[in-house]
């Protein structure tokens, strides 16, 4: 628990900006989704070619106080006040022109600050825990505390931060669509972030150990980089790795983002109804995240994924039948009966409910997938180890998160495309029958698509415990690996 609160900080600032970031920019400060989706899918590019570089550094630190936690403390720090600039917009950036190039801008040096931070801070897991079963216990609770830190401050943000204000006599003001609300949201997150960092940092100081005189550190030069990368690319594992997750967070990214347009402008949740749907996604991907561990057990983890895959199908289609098929209509509701004690003669959101439950259904799977991924990446690191005598956890979790950014990137791009093609209007009020529904209909098809295609990609890759076991026996000495 100690090392996962800080995914709690990452939580927070990745998931901040995944789930506000767009309805900020468009909505409140009147960019299109094209200028929008350009920003942050520029920056999350950049985030992507930075994370290489930052594995390779973060490996070949010689340092007393060890290879990582400079890194997390300093670049956690970087983050949390970036962060909170980025939902402070000063009075003097006015015009859609402006708004872009400080977005940009200040996107930019988020991403700057997560990559120093988040590189060093997956290495750390990758080395506190080397067994091929026990990998998918740590990232199960490490990403299960992102869905925690995401429930409370990002679901919970409909409450905390973007509760509907009664404006004129008869009027109700949707909070989204007030600056100053976005503002105190940047605060609070800001000062979470930075507290969850610290508590990280000195609970997890007893696995820093002196780097300066262990012989297998290359040094941070442009040739050894460039060989580091050579050998990874070139590793077939890895690849598989790296693609399988790319193409699966590429499916989980579009729909995050446009699932608030559907929200709001199909179902026409009010701020309520939006935090336990959105909070059910997230306690979903959590019981994912800790379902994924009593998976590999029984069946290791590709069949593990198969099942993520499953869930994420299966939730998507039942709110594809119900809600665009025509069974229930996005405001359904049932009055309860009058003599039931509480809530009797009360509405109860049928819809809503149902969306949740199809919701919590899409999120778990995908938080069956999300750790497992992670942990494969581990145990290639770990193979490549006893391939070279030379440990490169940095490295591999920088590729890795290169083709998590890069799919990321793309995606951003790709989603303000589609609200652009959908229909939707920046800082309209209310958008058009046929806009919304074009929305829900991408909201509910392109996530399962995608994670089918990511399944196909991973079923080349051989790693099993069997395969673990055996490249084990056959390097008994492992101590000289550094």
């Amino acid at each position: 628990m100690a090392y996962a609160t800080g995914e709690g900080a990452y939580s927070l600032t990745v998931n901040g900006i995944s789930a506000f970031a767009l309805l900020f920019y468009v909505q409140v400060l009147g960019l299109s989704g094209s200028l929008a989706g350009l920003a942050l899918s520029v920056t999350m590019l950049w985030d992507a070619v930075t994370d290489p570089v930052m594995g390779h550094i973060t490996d070949n630190t010689r340092s007393r106080f060890g290879r990582r936690h400079p890194y997390i403390l300093g670049g956690g720090i970087f983050l949390a006040v970036a962060f909170f600039f980025l939902w402070s917009v000063p009075g003097i950036v006015k015009g859609p022109q402006a708004i872009f190039w400080y977005l940009l801008g200040m996107n930019l040096v988020v991403k700057t600050a997560s990559t120093i931070f988040g590189v060093p801070y997956t290495a750390l897991g990758f080395e506190i825990c080397p067994d091929y079963d026990e990998r998918a216990k740590l990232q199960s609770v490490r990403y299960m505390f992102n869905m925690a830190m995401n429930l409370l401050f990002n679901a919970g943000g409909w409450l905390l931060f973007f509760g509907d204000r009664r404006g004129a006599p008869g009027r109700i003001i949707d909070g989204t669509t007030l600056e100053a609300n976005y503002r105190r949201m940047g605060l609070a997150l800001s000062l979470g972030v930075l507290a969850l960092i610290l508590i990280c940092y000195f609970a997890t100081r007893r696995y820093a150990y002196d780097t300066r005189s262990l012989p297998n550190i290359a040094g941070n030069s442009l040739k050894a980089f460039a060989l580091d990368m050579k050998d990874i690319l070139r590793d077939r594992l890895a690849v598989a790795v790296f693609a399988y997750f790319g193409i699966a967070q590429f499916g989980m990214l579009l729909v995050s983002q446009i699932q608030m347009f559907t929200y709001r402008f199909y179902m026409g949740f009010p701020d309520f109804l939006k935090t336990i749907v959105h909070g059910s996604g997230m306690v979903g991907f959590a019981l994912g995240s800790l379902l994924a561990t009593p998976l590999v057990r029984r069946w290791d983890k590709k069949p593990a994924a198969a099942v993520g895959v499953a869930l994420n199908v299966t939730g998507s289609a039942l709110l594809y039948v119900f809600f665009i098929g025509g069974i229930l209509a996005p405001q359904a509701a049932l009055r309860l009966p009058a003599g039931l004690p509480l809530v009797g003669d009360r509405m109860f959101p049928l819809a809503a409910m149902v969306f949740a439950l199809g919701q919590a259904m899409y999120w778990a799977g995908n938080g069956v997938l999300v750790p497992l991924a992670t942990s494969m990446i581990a145990d290639v690191s770990e193979l490549n180890s006893h391939r070279t005598g030379v440990l490169k956890d940095g490295s591999y979790s920088a590729v890795f998160s290169f083709f998590n950014k890069a799919t990321t990137s793309l995606g951003l791009l790709v989603t303000g495309l589609m609200l652009d093609g959908a229909g939707i209007i920046p800082e309209a009020a209310t958008q058009t029958a046929g806009a919304a529904k074009n929305v829900a209909r991408l909201t509910f098809v392109s996530g399962p698509v995608i994670a089918l295609l990511a399944l196909f990609a991973m079923l080349t890759y051989p790693v099993n415990r069997r395969y673990m076991a055996r490249a084990r026996a056959a390097l008994p000495d492992r101590a000289g690996i550094h």
